[in-house]
C-alpha cells in the first residue's frame, strides 16, 4: 500500500502521495512499480488511489468517464462515483480472478476530493473502499484530515495547524517532510512524491 495525505480547509485542499505500489506477476511473484496516484477529474477535483494497482486504473477510468459526461461539480462526481465503481469493480474482479486465485482488490482505497464554491464548506473529502460482501463499495465523507494508511501522529499535527489556520503552502511543507520520513521507514512507500492543491482557482501542482 502506498501513502496518501488529504487536508481540507476553507482555503482549499492539499493532497499528497507517493508513487510506489506492488505488482503481482501471474506466477505470484511480487515487484514494485511506479504509478501516479493523484488523478485530476475536471478542473476542481482529484481522485487518488492507495493499495492495489487496479484501484489506480479505476481512477483513470472514472476521470475519463466524468470528462465524457461533463461532470465537474464535486457533488455530481460523488453521486456518479458509487454506481460507477460498483459496476467496474465487478468487471475487474472477473478478469483478475482468471489469473490469480486471491482477491486482487482486497485493499482498494480511493479518495475523491473537490472544491465547490456553492457550499458553506467548499472543500470536500470522500473516502471510497471495497468490501468482500455487498454492498461491495462504500463511502464516507471526511471532515478535514485523513491519512491512508492512518498516521495518527501526523493527523494530530495537521489538526493543530488547521486550528491555527495555517496556509496550504505551510501544510505542503509538513506533508513533504512527513512523506520523506515515512519512505525511509517503509519499503512500500517511495518516490517520486506528488503534491496537489485544489482551490477556487482549480487544481495546481505544488
Amino acid at each position: 500500500m502506498g501513502q496518501l495525505i488529504a487536508f481540507a480547509a476553507p482555503e482549499g485542499i492539499l493532497l499528497a502521495s507517493d508513487s510506489r505500489t506492488e505488482f503481482f506477476e501471474p506466477s505470484g511473484e511480487e515487484r514494485f512499480i511506479t504509478v501516479e496516484r493523484l488523478i485530476p477529474v475536471g478542473s476542481h477535483a482529484v481522485l487518488a488511489s492507495a493499495g492495489a494497482q487496479e484501484g489506480h486504473e479505476l481512477c483513470r477510468d472514472f476521470a475519463a468517464f466524468a470528462k465524457d459526461e461533463g461532470l465537474t461539480d464535486i457533488d455530481a462526481l460523488m453521486e456518479a462515483a458509487m454506481p460507477f465503481f460498483t459496476g467496474r469493480y465487478d468487471e475487474v474482479m472477473r478478469k483478475m480472478c482468471e489469473k490469480l486465485p486471491v482477491d486482487p482488490l482486497h485493499n482498494m482505497y480511493l479518495v475523491l476530493a473537490g472544491f465547490s464554491g456553492k457550499a458553506p464548506d467548499p472543500a470536500r473529502l470522500f473516502i471510497i473502499w471495497n468490501r468482500p460482501k455487498p454492498p461491495k463499495i462504500e463511502f464516507n465523507r471526511v471532515t478535514n484530515i485523513f491519512t491512508l494508511p492512518r498516521r495518527l501522529g501526523l493527523e494530530f499535527k495537521l489538526t493543530q495547524m488547521l486550528a491555527k489556520k495555517a496556509p496550504l503552502a505551510e501544510i505542503a511543507g509538513v506533508a513533504k517532510a512527513a512523506m520523506e520520513k515515512l519512505a525511509g521507514q517503509d519499503e512500500y512507500i517511495g518516490p517520486p512524491f506528488h503534491f496537489l492543491t485544489i482551490t477556487a482557482a482549480g487544481v495546481k501542482k505544488v
